[in-house]
């Protein structure tokens, strides 16, 4: 069965009573990412389960490593200073 694009859906879950959240994921980038960190670092992540014949996964992460980060705005002055700069690296100067 094939699932819409709005039914494929990254869930996160977690409890205060925990350590661990749960990633339920349809995203392709996203599982890559956590499948090699359970490579990486078995004793943090663990596949819990692979769903809708391996379109979706379930991971256990530590919940500290959850973020939430606003996207970084540069300023005009910021924005110039590295336009110059990249025209002097491309330039060999």
């Amino acid at each position: 069965m094939r699932l819409s694009r709005e039914e494929q859906e990254t869930i996160i879950t977690y409890n205060e009573a925990e350590t661990l959240a749960a990633i339920y994921t349809h995203n392709r980038g996203l599982q890559k990412q956590l499948n090699r960190l359970c490579s990486e670092r078995p004793a943090d992540v663990r596949l819990i389960r692979t769903v809708h014949d391996g379109a979706a996964v379930e991971y256990l992460v530590p919940k500290t490593w959850l973020k939430i980060r606003p996207p970084r705005t540069a300023s005009e002055a910021q924005k110039t200073a590295a336009r110059l700069a990249l025209q002097r690296a491309r330039n060999g100067v």
